[in-house]
């Protein structure tokens, strides 16, 4: 007698996909990696402490490579790490189109939503991180930006505590 047994099952070959990023900048990184690549870039950026003491809010400036276009910067980070990083510019949703365009090549469609008023984002949604990127209005009072948000970062946050003078630790 001869007992035929089926293959083993094996997970079909997933491709891992490249985290979301722009500019080389990805949500979750440690700050100090972000100030490299500013640096690289020839842009600034200035932190604070914020009054949480888990955070810090980093404000600046850097080109975008491929335009030479100045974004503003802003970093909010969670035990030094990036947990929002946004792009904006001011004055021209310009580069809009080439944003989409090229990040749509790296990610994959995007979930798009176009509202009243000129308003348009495109977003991608990727093990806990979120690429948008948003445009509102037209000419001088045009905005667009590029937002990178780590969520576990976020939601592992919880609510800051603070100790009373008995020792007990509270929430505020």
């Amino acid at each position: 007698m001869i007992i035929v047994s089926p293959p083993p099952i094996s997970a079909p070959h997933v491709q891992a996909l490249p985290p979301l990023s722009f500019l080389g900048f990805r949500a979750g990184m440690p700050v100090t990696e972000a100030v490299s690549l500013i640096r690289a870039g020839k842009g600034m950026l200035t932190c604070k402490a914020t009054a949480d003491s888990r955070m810090r809010d980093c404000t600046g400036r850097i080109s975008a490579q491929e335009s030479g276009t100045p974004l503003e910067l802003l970093i909010s980070s969670v035990h030094d790490s990036a947990a929002v990083i946004v792009f904006s510019l001011h004055g021209s949703t310009g580069p809009v189109t080439r944003w989409v365009s090229g990040l749509t090549s790296q990610f994959g469609r995007p979930n798009r939503q176009q509202r009243p008023g000129g308003r348009s984002s495109w977003q991608w949604i990727r093990a806990g991180t979120m690429l948008r990127v948003a445009q509102r209005g037209n000419g001088q009072q045009a905005e667009a930006s590029i937002t990178l948000t780590h969520g576990p970062l976020l939601d592992g946050l919880g609510p800051l505590q603070s100790k009373r003078p008995d020792g007990d630790v509270r929430p505020f």
